[in-house]
């Protein structure tokens, strides 16, 4: 069988890959012989991209998505034949994303009960990604707010009960604010560290009847391993080892980071960030806002900027 190596490749190293081999063929190749899984790549059926892992254990169900068929089937040599199948080519870069993720996250597994296990788990993870409708990876600019989210759990958690704070962290659900608890409500955002603004998204942002407050994490890329420096996958090791006692907590807090689209991933290791400071601001009846009340009705929508500095009368010390 012909065998090519693949040592950490992007997404686009596999997809190159998979686009040298032949179509029509149904057959597959081996991607990495170093690989402690035997992990394939070809093609089934009308040009449908396909990802197989042959592995001596039988894999358990698991559910297909509406964009990946995943089937199990007994070879003549005994093994067993585990197939990601693309269904949907619309949905291709978010096949090859999960496809890259499945391959590098389990180079630590070997072929027993639990390594299958593990990437049957990891597959799940993501199908509850894509029934969400996300696309596997978050922008630079979802990074830094899911960042500045976390700053502001973190502090919450600091003050008391686990559970709690992370029951108040509204934001990932679709929620109007990020957080709401017997205090108020809080809206975070993440600008950089000389931002002259802040981006307010919807009327909706900063419009609630209780007290609020809008507070700015001061968020800047840094060099690697730096003074306080951090990547968000050290962010979200921090945050799960603040709640790792509190067993709802912690399922509570990998819920919500689902939620928001988050899965662990290496690329979330490679940038490095860091927090230059933290802004506070009372968010009252005189607080400089669009809402549904103060503009004409024929606005159905709209996303403004607050200059910070025009707002220096609204800051907590």
């Amino acid at each position: 069988m012909m065998r090519m190596m693949m040592t950490m490749l992007s997404n686009e190293g596999l997809i190159n890959k998979w686009n040298q081999l032949i179509r029509h063929s149904n057959g597959y190749v081996r991607i990495d012989a170093d690989h402690p899984l035997e992990w394939h790549i070809g093609y089934e059926g009308i040009n449908q991209r396909s990802l197989l892992l042959v592995t001596a254990n039988e894999p358990i169900d698991v559910e297909s998505s509406k964009s990946i068929l995943v089937s199990s089937a007994k070879r003549a040599d005994g093994k067993w034949a585990l197939v990601f199948k693309l269904i949907r080519e619309e949905q291709e870069e978010v096949y090859i994303k999960l496809c890259y993720d499945l391959i590098e996250s389990s180079r630590g597994q070997i072929d027993t009960q639990d390594g299958i296990e593990y990437v049957l788990n990891r597959y799940t993870q993501w199908f509850k990604l894509l029934e969400l409708q996300k696309n596997g990876l978050l922008s630079e600019s979802e990074r830094r707010g899911l960042l500045g989210e976390i700053c502001f759990l973190q502090q919450l958690i600091e003050k008391g009960d686990p559970l709690r704070a992370v029951s108040s962290w509204i934001g990932p659900e679709g929620a109007d604010q990020d957080f709401v608890d017997e205090a108020g409500w809080h809206e975070v955002k993440a600008p950089g560290i000389g931002s002259k603004t802040v981006s307010i998204s919807s009327l909706e942002q900063l419009d609630a009847e209780l007290p609020g407050e809008l507070i700015l994490f001061l968020i800047d890329k840094t060099a690697p391993n730096g003074t306080n420096s951090f990547t968000l996958s050290r962010k979200v090791a921090e945050l799960r080892e603040m709640v790792q006692s509190n067993i709802q907590a912690l399922d509570l807090v990998n819920h919500k980071l689902l939620q928001y689209g988050y899965m662990d991933m290496a690329d979330y290791e490679k940038q490095w960030y860091r927090l230059g400071g933290t802004l506070r601001y009372r968010v009252d009846e005189q607080f400089p806002r669009l809402i549904k009340s103060n503009v004409r009705s024929q606005i159905a929508a709209a996303s403004y900027q607050l200059s910070i500095q025009a707002i220096e009368d609204w800051k907590i010390d």
